[in-house]
């Protein structure tokens, strides 16, 4: 046994974000879902279109999923940028 008095244990593994390699697998649990928004159509009489372009629209029949990843030093730290595809694979707890 070694005992140190006066002094606390090492934090920098709990501290390191490592980013694991492209294709790594990551556990996520799923917090909220809900169906996509839907398309509006022409703005009343007398409006005018205050969205710019189109491309912000989320697809017909899409799902929106808001998801709870544990082990978040496993992502690229530019996740965010929209160069990454993401794959979901569903399989049932306790399988």
């Amino acid at each position: 046994m070694h005992i140190i008095i006066g002094s606390t244990g090492s934090v920098d593994a709990a501290g390191k974000r490592t980013e694991g390699p492209a294709g790594t697998t990551v556990e996520a649990r799923i917090l909220q879902s809900r169906p996509s928004r839907r398309r509006r159509g022409q703005p009343p009489e007398g409006q005018n279109e205050r969205r710019s372009g189109g491309s912000g629209q989320d697809p017909e029949g899409g799902m929106v999923l808001l998801l709870m990843i544990p082990e978040g030093h496993k992502l690229p730290k530019d996740l965010s940028s929209g160069s990454y595809r993401v794959f979901l694979r569903f399989t049932r707890r306790g399988a």
